[in-house]
């Protein structure tokens, strides 16, 4: 019950953001969504995100322009030597939209809701919808999906 209430609110943010007009992303842009992920999860995107991750790291990327990041619950925090944030701990819940940008999560309990244009990559155990469509599960085996607005 609490997995679908999180989702639901994820979901009402992330078009809340979208249709504000503070997020890059336009009303043909493609969407995802993933649930009760555990592995790892590459969003690259020019858009918007938002999720939780109940245990593990989450690495943001800046590609283009001036995203807005915003991680709270982290317990540790580092920049690496390529500029990439690397955000740690438990009950982390994260938003980036503005710029084009990469967000890795990785561990347990991966859930999130982006829109926009660019790709995700998969690994592990969880299930993700595209577009509102069916759920999947994650692959096995690392798989990029490309997300356009065809």
């Amino acid at each position: 019950m609490a997995s679908l209430f999180r989702r639901t609110v994820l979901v009402l943010a992330i078009a809340a953001l979208a249709a504000s007009g503070t997020a890059s992303a336009a009303p043909t842009d493609a969407g995802v969504e993933l649930t009760d992920g555990s592995g790892k999860a590459v969003v690259t995107l020019d858009g918007a995100v938002l999720g939780s991750l109940d245990r593990g790291r989450i690495t943001v990327a800046t590609r283009r322009g001036d995203p807005l990041v915003l991680v709270q619950g982290y317990e540790w925090s580092r920049t690496d030597e390529d500029g990439s944030t690397v955000y740690g701990g438990r009950d982390m819940r994260f938003r980036v939209f503005r710029g084009a940008w990469r967000v890795t999560l990785q561990g347990g309990g991966i859930n999130a809701s982006a829109v926009g244009t660019g790709s995700i990559g998969l690994r592990g155990n969880g299930r993700y919808s595209l577009d509102g469509g069916a759920y999947r599960t994650w692959p096995d085996e690392y798989k990029v999906i490309v997300l356009d607005d065809s």
